[in-house]
């Protein structure tokens, strides 16, 4: 299993997706800074508004609170809440598995390791470097660019970095069990990032969710988007984190379980 994770680990670590999808998180960062510079400084918005910006409040108040929030509620505001960067992960994710069976490097691996439950170890530690790495990452770029476009958010202890870090992987932890169900069963690149989108973007929850708001019923609180918005909820309101990472470890253990189906099919 150690050399198989080795081998993982260097794959991921030298290919250009795993730069090229952080690269698109420093963006969504960048693009999500600036038009929070530009909304709460008074000249900037009205630079801003009188190029053909919308700006749908102009209660002062609201600009306050923005410039009050932590660097842990800023970050959340700009690539965590909307599911973006889970998107990102999960596309990797998808890219990476996917390859395996389309290079023929599957059988490979099986026939020459029987023990299916490492690939599934190997692939989970991998992505769970990923992930960790990261969130980390962000934190440091959002930090630097947030210097470079004179946006300040007051620190956060350190206890709260912490939380932050390992909240949010293990959500990412749930996802990528998820993601490795789907790449085994689809075997499909674009079937994975279609996924990607739609589940880890929220959209398929966001949909039904506002049907079933038609009678008054809910289910956000029992997916996994709705963990990210439970985490993003106590960094912002301090709202009670314990109910979302039972959930999130609840489907860790159903994904994870899950996964083991495909990989011990004798088509593999």
């Amino acid at each position: 299993m150690l050399n198989m994770l080795r081998m993982d680990l260097r794959r991921m670590f030298r290919s250009k997706i795993f730069y090229i999808a952080f690269l698109c998180l420093t963006a969504g960062i960048l693009i999500m800074i600036i038009t929070l510079r530009t909304i709460t400084d008074p000249e900037l918005r009205k630079q801003a508004v009188d190029a053909g910006m919308t700006v749908t409040t102009t209660n002062d108040s609201d600009f306050d609170e923005i410039r009050q929030m932590s660097e842990t509620e800023a970050l959340c505001a700009t690539i965590y809440s909307g599911g973006f960067f889970f998107v990102a992960l999960y596309v990797v994710a998808v890219l990476f598995v996917c390859s395996d069976f389309s290079s023929g490097f599957a059988k490979n691996i099986f026939s020459y390791n029987g023990g299916r439950w490492r690939y599934f170890a190997g692939k989970m530690i991998c992505m769970l470097a990923v992930c960790a790495a990261w969130i980390v990452g962000s934190m440091l770029v959002f930090r630097v660019i947030c210097r470079i476009c004179g946006m300040y958010f007051a620190p956060d202890e350190p206890g709260v970095y912490a939380f932050f870090l390992l909240g949010y992987l293990l959500i990412g932890a749930a996802y990528m069990a998820q993601c490795i169900f789907i790449s085994l069963m689809l075997r499909s690149e674009g079937a994975g990032i279609a996924a990607a989108i739609v589940v880890a973007g929220g959209l398929l929850v966001v949909m039904v969710e506002s049907l079933l708001g038609n009678w008054g019923l809910s289910f956000m609180d029992m997916t996994l988007y709705g963990c990210v918005q439970g985490m993003t909820g106590y960094l912002a309101q301090g709202e009670s984190f314990v109910k979302s990472a039972a959930v999130a470890g609840i489907w860790l253990v159903i994904w994870s379980a899950a996964s083991f189906w495909p990989l011990y099919k004798k088509d593999i």
